[in-house]
């Protein structure tokens, strides 16, 4: 299934819940579907039914809970959008993004990486930012990366004040810049 809002773009996180939403359809009538084989259909291959039933029940299970993870996280807002946009510059920038660890999700509406800084907007509530913190410099250095300085900003005043700042300095894009901006997308849902 091809989704048009590709992942770290804005609008990714709401593009899901509807792709989301299909599949649990599909592999939920599918499953429907061998189950009434069972006992309606196919009355005498029932056990074969029942079993393919069972083995279908995985996959519909495994995309209920994509479903609802994804459902509990918006896209980033249109202001916010905005005033990112126009402060970027070069630096390069990953939307809507959700790190999983083993004890938290933690919904990260933007993140910016330029030479070595991974700045993270998370205007979440409650969300740990050391802990965040602590999970990505643990997986940076899993992947074989050294001296990245992470900061987590829970305004967008201070998110537009820092990217303007970095844009002013006419920074430019490291290969390294890259390649953990394609980390930090594999690390994301």
């Amino acid at each position: 299934m091809s989704d048009s809002i590709k992942k770290g773009e804005r609008g990714y996180l709401d593009s899901q819940h509807t792709s989301a939403l299909i599949r649990v359809l599909i592999f939920g009538i599918i499953t429907l579907i061998l189950g009434l084989c069972t006992w309606v259909i196919f009355p005498r291959y029932g056990m074969v039914f029942l079993v393919l039933a069972v083995i279908s029940a995985i996959p519909t299970a495994m995309a209920l809970v994509n479903f609802i993870m994804f459902m509990r996280f918006k896209s980033i807002g249109d202001d916010d959008y905005k005033r990112i946009e126009e402060a970027k510059g070069k630096t390069l920038i990953f939307y809507d993004s959700v790190i999983t660890t083993t004890e938290k999700s933690y919904y990260v509406p933007c993140i910016s990486v330029i030479n070595k800084n991974i700045m993270l907007y998370s205007n979440v509530d409650g969300s740990d930012e050391k802990a965040l913190t602590r999970h990505l410099s643990l997986m940076i250095k899993k992947n074989g990366y050294k001296d990245w300085h992470i900061k987590v900003f829970k305004d967008i005043d201070g998110f537009e004040k820092r990217l303007k700042y970095l844009s002013d300095q006419n920074i430019k894009v490291l290969k390294t810049d890259e390649e953990m901006k394609a980390l930090l997308s594999a690390l994301s849902l």
